[in-house]
This record gives structure tokens, sequence and C-alpha cells, in this order.
């Protein structure tokens, strides 16, 4: 994230907090308040939710507790079938024979 992005997303993590604090304390118009403000620093920061397997026959969301880099696939099976996919790809390139010129 570029530094004015996250400078963006400071203030507005700022601004929803103040208005957590008066959402704490009942005031409706401020909770809803916090939630605009803490989904618009999400987009600024790139957040967009929950992704697509990257399997391409695949379409399941891609679910992240939080913890170590995101997933890619929704399951081991789709990870497997897309690495084998790749690989006999790229055996089948280096076997393919090159035109011999005589």
């Amino acid at each position: 994230m570029d530094t004015t992005r996250h400078i963006e997303v400071c203030a507005l993590l700022r601004r929803a907090e103040n208005a957590a604090r008066g959402a704490v304390n009942g005031d409706q118009a401020a909770a809803r308040t916090t939630l605009a403000l803490v989904t618009d620093a999400r987009q600024r920061a790139g957040d967009t939710g929950p992704g697509i397997c990257a399997h391409p026959n695949c379409t399941n969301e891609l679910h992240y507790v939080g913890r170590g880099r995101r997933p890619l696939y929704c399951s081991a099976d789709c990870r497997t079938e897309t690495y084998q996919a790749t690989q006999m790809a790229a055996r089948a390139l280096i076997k393919t024979p090159q035109s011999a010129t005589a």
C-alpha cells in the first residue's frame, strides 16, 4: 500500500473509532457512520473481501481466517489439480520435438 493510501486509511479508521465510541453510547447515526467509514477504509486499503478459487473450473469463495497468506485455492484438491495441469503442460512443451533442419 502506498503512503498516501495508508494515510487515508488511517484517517478513516480514526474517524470510525470516534464514531464507534458514540455508537457504544447508543447513537444509531454513529453506528451507521462507523460501518460506512470502516467499509470505505477496507476498500481503500485494497481488501476486497473473500476471493474466488484460482482453479480454472472452480467458483468457490475463499475463506481467510486472518493469519498467514491469503489462500489461492478453496481446497487441497483444487490446488493439486492445478499443479498437475501446469506440470503436464510444461512437460508437453519440453517434449515437443523440434523440427529438424537438415
